[in-house]
């Protein structure tokens, strides 16, 4: 399944683009995370970050499917 990947703030400095394209054979947005904290190192752990799927806030446990759009957004901060 193709998807397309969005990358928003912290995780795009560290993954050093702002989306790309990637090929999965997991539908779990849970293992795709996995495999892009240690590709880009990025410092968050699954459960800290939020997930939209075609740009609506999703369950983490919602499986991808061929075409969605996905997105991870790390924790906000500031006052």
């Amino acid at each position: 399944m193709q998807i397309k990947i969005l990358y928003f703030a912290q995780l795009a400095e560290l993954a050093g683009k702002t989306e790309e394209q990637r090929e999965l054979e997991d539908p779990s947005p849970l293992n795709l995370y996995a495999q892009l904290k240690a590709d880009f190192g990025f410092p968050h752990d699954f459960e800290a970050i939020q997930v939209a799927i075609n740009h609506r806030l999703s369950s983490h446990r919602t499986d991808l499917k061929d075409g969605d759009e996905i997105s991870f957004l790390p924790p906000m901060t500031g006052g």
